[in-house]
């Protein structure tokens, strides 16, 4: 008998190993737009983006697999005509489905709020996306130059139960990281 369980065992790693090593379905996604504010009292700059094309089946396979998937997003304010970022944020989305309960989770790196969900549609449609999220401090820009932000996502590797190496789900984004880039804008100058 426990011969038969170490076999069914045995057969269900090979398959799930088969599954990410091998033959992987890719898609490439991008941002579908990135709506900058500026709110000028407050010094900031307020962004809503959002990813299209990100899952694949076998993307949705892991994440119902109960591990913490994590999406980065990168945030990076350039001075128009400069090679290095003035200001940068990053901020990292984690997915996690509670197989036992069938709830979705997804906690938000910057508010630290943990939101639950019971369709999976739902918990992907936030996870992709980035609302209301004050990405630069406007307060030491110059009115004088032209500015830019440039925005990218990427997905960290995971390692599955009784599996040797990680899984590379940047595989599963043909290896690319969706970028976009805003219009050059300015910035007003600080009243006194």
């Amino acid at each position: 008998m426990f011969d038969l369980i170490t076999q069914t065992f045995n057969a269900s790693v090979i398959a799930v190993t088969q599954l990410f090593l091998s033959s992987v379905v890719t898609t490439n996604p991008w941002f579908e737009g990135l709506d900058l504010q500026y709110l000028g009292a407050k010094h900031e700059i307020v962004c809503n983006t959002r990813l299209a094309s990100s899952f694949t089946e076998t993307l949705d396979d892991v994440l119902l697999s109960g591990e913490n998937i994590t999406l980065h997003f990168r945030f990076d304010l350039y001075q128009a005509g400069e090679g290095s970022a003035v200001q940068s944020k990053e901020i990292i989305n984690g997915f996690r489905y509670d197989v036992e309960d069938e709830v979705y989770y997804l906690l938000n790196s910057e508010s630290k709020k943990l939101e639950k969900f019971f369709t999976i549609e739902a918990a992907k449609d936030s996870y992709i996306s980035v609302s209301n999220l004050v990405v630069v401090n406007t307060q030491e820009l110059s009115s004088d130059h032209e500015y830019f932000i440039k925005v990218s996502a990427y997905l960290d590797p995971i390692k599955l139960d009784d599996m040797s190496e990680s899984v590379n789900l940047m595989l599963r984004w043909a290896s690319v990281k969706p970028t976009i880039v805003s219009d050059k804008f300015r910035v007003q100058a600080a009243s006194t």
